[in-house]
């Protein structure tokens, strides 16, 4: 197979990786100000999908030969994180659940996080098994009152059912949420992210 053949395999299989985030996410577009920070972002595809171009990623899985202009940091997501605060975004999407720990590191997000910043994580809830690659889970109120505790505020961005009209009794099979610091005095730039209701 030629080269200019295997780059045309490799474009129509970028496409559909965005574009399977984009249906994920319903198009929704994340309010993003840098610096920004994804945690578990791969090879930064989610961040392509918003059109983000320049971010900070860390994962332990990280590109050899990375397809996008982003920072790449090798880095054991469920230790301690060898980075310092200072960012405006945070996204933490789909990786809590694949983690034993996460509120270990949902407390170190918090510590991340500008005191105006948005952190924002979607988690799915499936079946967990044995052999399962997820490994926790939460519905919706479960998560809500851990962030809370972790001392954040939140907004709820996304939520579907498995069944779309049925099975409302069944819990949300896709969470999304919009985090910050809970504060009284919100000032800087985070105001308008707030006025803009994503907060």
């Amino acid at each position: 197979m030629s080269k200019k053949s295997i780059n045309i395999i490799l474009e129509e299989s970028n496409k559909k990786i965005l574009e399977g985030y984009k249906q994920r996410y319903e198009n929704f577009k994340f309010y993003a100000r840098e610096p920004i920070l994804d945690i578990g972002g791969g090879d930064g595809s989610f961040l392509e999908s918003q059109g983000i171009k320049e971010a900070t990623i860390i994962d332990l899985n990280v590109p050899k030969e990375p397809k996008f202009n982003h920072k790449y940091i090798k880095v054991d997501i469920t230790k301690k994180l060898p980075i310092k605060k200072g960012y405006k975004t945070i996204f933490l999407t789909e990786v809590l659940e694949h983690i034993k720990n996460p509120l270990y590191l949902m407390a170190q997000v918090y510590d991340l996080l500008e005191d105006d910043g948005i952190c924002y994580i979607s988690v799915p809830y499936t079946e967990i098994w044995p052999t399962h690659h997820h490994v926790c889970r939460w519905k919706l109120k479960e998560i809500t009152n851990q962030v809370n505790k972790l001392g954040f505020e939140y907004k709820v961005i996304q939520t579907r059912r498995r069944w779309k009209g049925i099975g409302f009794f069944y819990p949300h099979c896709w969470i999304v949420l919009a985090l910050r610091k809970r504060r009284d005095n919100f000032g800087g730039d985070g105001i308008k992210a707030r006025e803009k209701g994503i907060i």
